[in-house]
């Protein structure tokens, strides 16, 4: 009975060999989204730089072989910019400016005197090594040296296609790539070709989409994470050593891009996992070993990033207190940042609560996409909450509003994919149903009598 509950959990990611006429009708409809993405997305290739875009542009370069000083005027050059792009576009439809504006060169005037002054402060201090930039203070700078997965990935893109068209097609690139990957996990899944393609067509439209195309890392890191899920979908579905391989790579990619979240995202996925194996425990059942592979496989992955955190002496925890409540090290730092920070966060949860109820498509898309997860495939659907409870408590750590969606992103992939698992259980229960309901092709016969002696 074991043996048969083992071999229907496995079989049931194993799905049977795709038509070639679905493959291709997969891989056009594929490209054709991605190409509609990537129409809608050149719209805006300059204007989306962040506070951080600055500083991995900057390690970009400086990756390139350029000196610290000339990588980080270079970056400012590409900020500044990007500063006027955005404020033109805002001033050209406020009631106030669009009459009378200068197309945004009085804020780039102001950015280039402000972060060309903190660059001439910084270029002399001893403090700044390594491929730390001198937009900030050190402390600051150390965080984003720390992670150097997206400035080495965008080396070629920039290199090849300067800032603004480089740094837009890094993003456009991991986006797409990411959105492939939605695909995959779907129809490893078992998911129909349609169903898949709505997947990929969510990614795009939700936050994950949006956040993904800034200059910043969160779409590359989504696009590993991704990898990594697609590995451990293939170890439930028996494939271990394979499996196994990808996500490792993936998890390991991930944290060099981002490692506190990466961190976050593997515990996450081996407390999910523990508890789907204690449930189990509970109910009398074994563990399967694809599961089990799973739990060790991520703590164990956990452990090494935190012991790797220790050895090298990264930024940790109290440093991202410190950088948060010190408003990014532009006030003096607090003695003991915990009363501040539960403070600080339990206005920020009841405002985010507020505003989630008013407009509730966050909480419901949630809620849709883990009801879908559960609904298809339980262990799958405990790797991907872990992920999402992953962003919530990346969103925890950093409660503040001006951010916007992007601390908490990972979170998202819960409906990207749940939503589509929801919509195949749903079909798959009703066709069910309905070939229970269907009359018996000799329904209404007259049975034969019997021939006499």
């Amino acid at each position: 009975m074991i043996g048969q509950s083992t071999m229907w959990r496995t079989d049931r990611l194993r799905r049977p060999p795709s038509p070639p006429n679905d493959r291709r009708v997969l891989l056009f409809w594929f490209f054709v989204f991605a190409l509609l993405f990537a129409g809608a997305q050149s719209v805006q290739t300059q204007g989306r730089a962040a506070m951080d875009t600055r500083q991995y542009l900057a390690h970009s370069y400086m990756l390139q072989g350029l000196g610290r000083e000339e990588a980080s005027r270079r970056a400012l050059d590409y900020y500044c910019d990007s500063v006027r792009v955005r404020s033109a576009q805002r001033d050209s439809a406020d009631l106030a400016h669009y009459r009378e504006h200068d197309a945004g060169r009085t804020a780039e005037r102001e950015c280039r005197r402000t972060m060309g002054e903190r660059v001439a402060r910084n270029a002399g201090r001893a403090d700044v090594t390594g491929y730390m930039a001198l937009f900030s203070d050190p402390r600051m700078s150390e965080i984003f040296a720390a992670r150097p997965g997206y400035p080495l990935y965008t080396v070629p893109f920039v290199r090849g296609f300067g800032p603004v068209a480089g740094l837009w097609l890094a993003g456009l690139v991991a986006t797409v790539a990411a959105s492939g990957l939605v695909v995959l996990v779907l129809r490893t899944l078992g998911v129909c070709v349609p169903l898949a393609l709505t997947g990929q067509v969510l990614y795009y439209a939700l936050p994950t989409g949006k956040e993904a195309m800034l200059p910043q890392c969160e779409g590359l890191l989504l696009c590993l994470l991704l990898a990594a899920l697609l590995g451990c979908v293939r170890v439930l579905g028996g494939r271990v050593v394979s499996g196994t391989t990808i996500a490792v790579l993936g998890f390991a990619g991930a944290a060099v891009v981002k490692y506190a979240q990466t961190l976050l995202a593997v515990a996450g996925i081996a407390v999910m996992t523990a508890l789907l194996l204690c449930a189990r425990r509970l109910r009398g059942e074994s563990a399967v070993r694809p599961e089990r592979v799973i739990l060790v496989t991520t703590a164990a992955l956990a452990a090494a990033i935190q012991l790797v955190v220790l050895a090298y002496g990264l930024p940790s925890t109290k440093a991202s207190l410190q950088e948060l409540l010190s408003v990014h090290y532009t006030r003096s730092p607090v003695d003991d940042p915990g009363p501040e920070f539960w403070r600080l966060s339990l206005a920020f949860w009841r405002e985010w609560l507020r505003d989630a109820l008013v407009q509730p498509l966050v909480l419901l898309l949630l809620v849709c996409g883990a009801w879908g997860a559960f609904r298809h495939h339980r262990p799958f659907a405990c790797l991907l909450v872990g992920v999402a409870v992953a962003g919530l408590a990346n969103q925890a750590g950093h409660p503040e509003l001006s951010v916007g969606p992007r601390l908490m992103v990972m979170a998202m992939l819960l409906p990207v994919c749940g939503i589509p698992l929801l919509v195949e259980s749903r079909t798959r229960r009703h066709a069910a149903r309905g070939r229970d309901l269907a009359p018996s092709p000799h329904a209404g016969r007259r049975v034969p009598a019997p021939a006499s002696r």
